[in-house]
Formats: structure tokens, C-alpha cells, sequence
């Protein structure tokens, strides 16, 4: 017989409840406490401090006390050239003169005016020592700065001049001269001659752009003396054109299909006529009335400098 499982009872499961109840509300109060909860005291792995090492008896480590927000950055009280009047005699005086009894070298007229007198001096004195000090200071600085720049400076520049390290030279890959020969871009000494070639030839690209767009414009201004402007206009176009008799097949000159409407398809003759510059369109498939017609518009635009 096999053997049978244990069940737990009601009274472990009623204890069960009620603990997790207990841990609930223990979690609940404690959510509105002030105090941070233990789980927020716990060191990161990635903190030095997660595992603690023990320190040798004589450590050479100087760990500086940890100082809350930051230190000012302090003005600077010298000019960066030359030399300031700081440290030239007679400024303190200058800045913090005596008073006329002290010039006039009058007795103090009592024991806290002769105190006030000695402290006044004392000041004058430990301003003086504190701006040469700072102004000492200050040069000892900038000799350093300049001396460690200087020495940067010449050790990148042997590193830069320096020949290739033989570790280098017999790991260098193996290049075929055949193959440097081919990959080899030589210098060319007219780069600047076709560069300057290419800027003209740019420049006059973009003014026959330019004139394009101007003449273009100038015969949209023209032609816009044909434009349908007004209701009544559109009326008469609309009338004229579409009729029923509009795509009756026939000739060019008596027929509305437009399929009949355009010229003959252009040839390759005439294409390639076009692409050179040079179009004779005109004079093989138009009259002599239409030819000087034509030859007047250009004569025409070239005087007046503009398309009509």
C-alpha cells in the first residue's frame, strides 16, 4: 500500500494566514515611519566597500576626510601680464593709508587708540606679506606650468620624429610592390589649375540656369495675357471646344482629336538636333511664314533681351 501524503491541517493553514496578515500590517506601519529601512544601508557590488579587506598595520594609503559641497573658485588678483602694482612699494599705504594724527606722528590719545594704531598696522603689514606671498607664488606656478608644457612639448615631438620601432618593422604586413604600385595615388601637380577649371565652368553652369529661369518667367508674364481670367471667358472656351463633333476622326487642320491636334512624332534626326543645341525643326515641317515669323521673334528677343 502505497503511502499517502501529508495534508497540512486547518489550524497550520489559520497560522499561516494570520502571519502573513501580521507581516502585512507590520509593513503597512512601518511604511509611514521617517527612518529609512534596512534595505536602503546595503553596499552595492560595484561599491570598493562590498567586501571589506583587511588593512596591513602600516598602510601608506592617506585618505582625506570627506568635505560636503565645494570650494570656491578664487578670483584672480593679479594681471596676466606684466607686473601688478600689488607688489610695488607704497600700496598698502596707498589702499590703507594712515590717519592725519599717525602722519602728523601725534601721540595716541588713549590706551584703545594706540591699540586701534598697532592693529591697523599689523593689517597693513600681513597685506603686504600676503600679496607677495600669493604674487611669489603665482610665479612659481606659472614657472612650473611652463616648464612642464615645454617638456610635453619636446617629448611629443622626439615621439613624432622618432624612427619606427623594430617591433613594428617585423610585424609590419607584407605588401607586394606590384600591388603598392597599382594602389599608389600619385600627387597631381594641375589640382589646383582643374579645380579652378571646374569652379568657372560651375559658375557659368548656373548662370545659364539662372537666364533659363529668368527668360522662362518672363514668357510665363507674356503668355499670361491668354489666361482665362473670369467665369465668362471659361464659358467660351468650354462652348467652343467641347462639342459633339470634338473627337470626330480627320486631318490636323479639320479634326478636334488630339491625337490629331499634335504635329508628327519627333524623329531621331530631330532629337539629336535638339540634344547639340541646334533644332531645325522648324524648317522642315513649317512654311516660310511661319519661318520668318519665328526668325522675327528671336531677332526680337536677342534686341530687347528678353523672351516674348
Amino acid at each position: 500500500m502505497a503511502p499517502t501524503l501529508a495534508r497540512p491541517s486547518l489550524s497550520g493553514v489559520q497560522s499561516i494566514l494570520s502571519t502573513s496578515t501580521s507581516l502585512c500590517a507590520a509593513v503597512a506601519a512601518r511604511s509611514f515611519s521617517t527612518t529609512l529601512p534596512v534595505r536602503s544601508a546595503t553596499i552595492p557590488p560595484d561599491s570598493p566597500n562590498y567586501i571589506k579587506l583587511p588593512e596591513p598595520p602600516q598602510s601608506s594609503e592617506v585618505r582625506h576626510p570627506f568635505v560636503k559641497g565645494h570650494l570656491p573658485i578664487p578670483r584672480s588678483i593679479f594681471p596676466k601680464k606684466g607686473v601688478p602694482e600689488q607688489i610695488q612699494d607704497g600700496y598698502v599705504h596707498r589702499i590703507a593709508p594712515k590717519s592725519i594724527r599717525e602722519r602728523k606722528k601725534s601721540p595716541p590719545k588713549s590706551k584703545e587708540d594706540a591699540q586701534r594704531r598697532e592693529m591697523a598696522n599689523a593689517r597693513r603689514v600681513a597685506l603686504e606679506a600676503g600679496l607677495k606671498g600669493l604674487w611669489s607664488r603665482k610665479v612659481a606656478r606659472d614657472q612650473k606650468q611652463a616648464k612642464e608644457s615645454k617638456a610635453r612639448y619636446l617629448r611629443n615631438k622626439r615621439a613624432a620624429q622618432a624612427p619606427e620601432r623594430w617591433d613594428e618593422v617585423f610585424t609590419r604586413a607584407t605588401i607586394r610592390e606590384s600591388t603598392a604600385k597599382n594602389t599608389f595615388v600619385p600627387v597631381d601637380p594641375e589640382a589646383f589649375k582643374k579645380a579652378e577649371e571646374a569652379r568657372i565652368k560651375h559658375a557659368e553652369k548656373e548662370a545659364m540656369k539662372s537666364e533659363a529661369r529668368r527668360d522662362a518667367l518672363v514668357q510665363l508674364y507674356v503668355a499670361s495675357k491668354n489666361f482665362i481670367v473670369d467665369e465668362k471667358e471659361l464659358e467660351e472656351h468650354v462652348n467652343k471646344n467641347f462639342t459633339e463633333k470634338i473627337h470626330n476622326a480627320g486631318l490636323w487642320e479639320t479634326g478636334r482629336s488630339i491625337w490629331d491636334s499634335q504635329k508628327n512624332p519627333i524623329s531621331l534626326r530631330e532629337l539629336k538636333s535638339e540634344f547639340t543645341g541646334f533644332n531645325d525643326r522648324y524648317t522642315a515641317t513649317t512654311s516660310a511664314a511661319v519661318k520668318t515669323t519665328v526668325r522675327q521673334k528671336n531677332v526680337a528677343e536677342e534686341l530687347t533681351g528678353g523672351k516674348l
